[in-house]
């Protein structure tokens, strides 16, 4: 497979790239195989991405100024200190492991072909403004970062800009419309040294102060069964590739179904996907979740699609399994943590519950396998797969089925 990103081995965001597509797909499902060889010696079957191309739905780019490096970059390379530095201003994402340096970049093939034209367009804006890009050794300079956000199922796009200071903000929109007429336009504050897209304040220049997704889940012959629709502001969660998660929640929503429980306790819910796109299956579904925004964002997606019979609780799971202990009877556990695992307290209380079934969706196989540590004392797994929701990285999501014993 050639080299198809000028950018390959910089920025790190597709070290896999130079790898066929397939053989990406077997080194990702052997290494989950490989660690959960002691729970689980049955094939493990992956749903690829449709297009591993232009599949994120979310991008975060930063303004770097940056010293110009003349030498491949080398932390070993020593630099001669007798000549004086030269700056270069980056719009990009971060060279490869370094906080403070940018790769410019001028190809990509992860987020909306519109990126390029559309950094092409800041760049030049930003020039004709002479406003300074970011120095994140002095904590000087106006632009930070530019966070774009697309519906792959709506089309619709927002696109935001994280300023310290006040910038000309109509040429702005007139920038981004001239590559994304369409686009809803922010603007946003943020003058803390900590180095994230999190805003102090954020301000409508165009359009609205969020998109609209929908998840749409089909049954195996590939029927319709259901759409979800999610408004997401800037900073909602939502899983990054849109195409694949439909399929991981619809085979979920399969499994539901077949399961038939009355009270779903959906932990680790975020804002409540689970909970909604099965919310037609149970008879309650009670989502819990420790970010206060994604659960407002939960309640609010609720009421977007007439759901009433998902409650929230904003909480963290190993407090809640405490204070409202889990009734067993005709009930389903979904288990959808965070990369770092379950909480010990949180995979006690799961594994001495005695639901009858636990569907265990993991973002990252090696917490995973210890956290079946814990569940393997009461449960067994009856079937592993994985969807591939980052094409050409080391990441994929793991999808268990446990079964009391």
């Amino acid at each position: 497979m050639p080299n198809l990103c000028k950018h390959f081995k910089q920025c790190g965001g597709c070290a896999m790239l130079d790898l066929p597509y397939a053989e990406q797909l077997a080194r990702k499902t052997a290494r989950v195989k490989e660690l959960l060889r002691d729970f689980w010696s049955g094939d493990i079957p992956v749903s690829a991405a449709e297009d591993p191309f232009y599949f994120r739905n979310k991008v975060e780019l930063g303004f770097c100024r940056q010293p110009v490096w003349k030498e491949p970059f080398d932390k070993k390379i020593k630099r001669d200190k007798t000549q004086p530095l030269e700056f270069e201003q980056t719009l990009g994402f971060k060279l490869k492991g370094r906080w403070d340096r940018a790769v410019d970049i001028e190809e990509c093939l992860l987020f909306d072909k519109r990126l390029i034209p559309l950094l092409q367009a800041v760049r030049a804006w930003a020039k004709e403004e002479n406003l300074p890009y970011y120095d994140h050794r002095r904590h000087s300079g106006v632009l930070r970062h530019l966070m774009l956000r697309a519906g792959k199922n709506t089309g619709e796009a927002i696109a935001v800009l994280f300023v310290t200071d006040d910038v000309p903000e109509k040429s702005f929109v007139h920038a981004v419309e001239s590559v994304w007429p369409e686009a809803n336009i922010m603007l946003a504050v943020n003058t803390s040294l900590a180095d994230t897209a999190a805003p102090e304040s954020l301000r409508v220049l165009k359009g609205r102060d969020y998109i609209t997704e929908k998840i749409i889940l089909s049954s195996a012959d590939g029927t319709t069964e259901r759409e979800v629709i999610f408004k997401l502001s800037p900073q909602s969660f939502f899983q990054t590739n849109t195409l694949t998660a439909q399929k991981m929640y619809s085979r979920v929503r399969a499994l539901v179904k077949a399961i038939a429980p009355k009270v779903i306790y959906d932990l680790y819910g975020g804002a409540g996907s689970f909970s909604l796109s099965c919310a037609d299956l149970c008879q309650k579904s009670l989502c819990v979740e420790s970010v206060a925004p994604a659960v407002y964002n939960g309640i609010e997606n609720a009421k977007l699609n007439g759901v009433n019979n998902v409650q929230f609780f904003c909480a963290k799971v190993e407090d809640f399994v405490k204070q409202q202990p889990i009734e067993k009877k005709d009930a389903l556990i979904i288990l959808d943590p965070p990369r770092s695992g379950m909480h010990p307290k949180a995979a006690k209380a799961v594994a001495e519950s005695g639901v009858a079934k636990i569907l265990y969706i993991s973002c990252n196989p090696v917490t995973l396998a210890n956290d079946l540590k814990a569940l393997a004392r009461f449960y067994t797994i009856t079937s592993a797969e994985t969807f591939d929701f980052f094409p050409h990285t080391d990441h994929i999501e793991t999808l268990v089925q446990l079964n009391l014993k």
